[in-house]
């Protein structure tokens, strides 16, 4: 439980001693906590998250030129009824999914860190002990849950932001805004954190492993930014 603290505070002191541990069951606490938060996250998102999901499908389907116009409202119907009055395995599929969404990323995360750490910089760490201090820098992705919740709620909207996309540059869904809002303050938080953990865990500087990790955040929120509004 000090680890999960201290890696807020003092994430150099929780990497080292959790190496001399070198226990990679250390990271089954962090990813239950994350797991629970994505639970309670589409228990109390749910009905926003619903909401969200009307809204993009009427706006999809009423602006699509590939449906015929005399078919939309009908289609339009039929989507909303599955959206509104969802069957009992879609509904245990959302809550599987939105649990699973952050372990999940921790495991991508640990495999992309294992590359850049292994590959590039030619150390030798193992997965395992590359998943621990993932996982406990992950521990961000819960603080920032705990913040952007009761905004989400309060505020009844699912984009807050905490970073440049307050800036609220380009139009909404456009690349720019999508990127603008990926350059958040918790997602840099987590990029400095992981350079530290790394440097811990490959025993040199920080510099070198922050730039990559730069990098590759950076060409990773281009990449989704255009996806998304491709979508919009």
């Amino acid at each position: 439980m000090n680890n999960l603290i201290n890696v807020f505070i003092e994430p150099r002191e929780t990497f080292n001693l959790l190496q001399e541990q070198n226990n990679w069951t250390s990271a089954f606490l962090p990813i239950i906590i994350t797991a629970v938060v994505g639970f309670t996250s589409m228990l109390v998102l749910g009905e926003l998250l619903t909401e969200v999901q009307i809204e993009q499908t009427e706006k999809y389907i009423m602006s699509s030129s590939q449906i015929p116009e005399d078919q939309k409202e009908e289609i339009l119907s039929e989507s909303l009824e599955k959206i509104t009055d969802p069957s009992s395995s879609m509904v245990f599929i959302g809550y599987v999914s939105s649990s699973l969404s952050t372990p999940v990323r921790i495991l991508m995360m640990s495999l992309m860190i294992l590359l850049i750490g292994n590959f590039f910089f030619g150390g030798k760490s193992s997965f395992g002990n590359i998943l621990v201090m993932t996982s406990y820098t992950y521990m961000i992705t819960v603080l920032e849950s705990l913040v952007k919740i009761p905004l989400m709620v309060s505020q009844w909207r699912v984009d807050i932001h905490t970073g440049l996309g307050l800036l609220s540059l380009g139009e909404k869904g456009s690349f720019l805004y999508n990127f603008m809002g990926g350059m958040d303050l918790f997602a840099f938080w987590r990029v400095i954190v992981l350079a530290v953990g790394m440097s811990v865990l490959y025993r040199r500087e920080v510099k070198p492993f922050m730039i990559a990790l730069v990098i590759y955040w950076i060409l990773q929120t281009t990449f989704f930014s255009f996806i998304g509004s491709l979508f919009t």
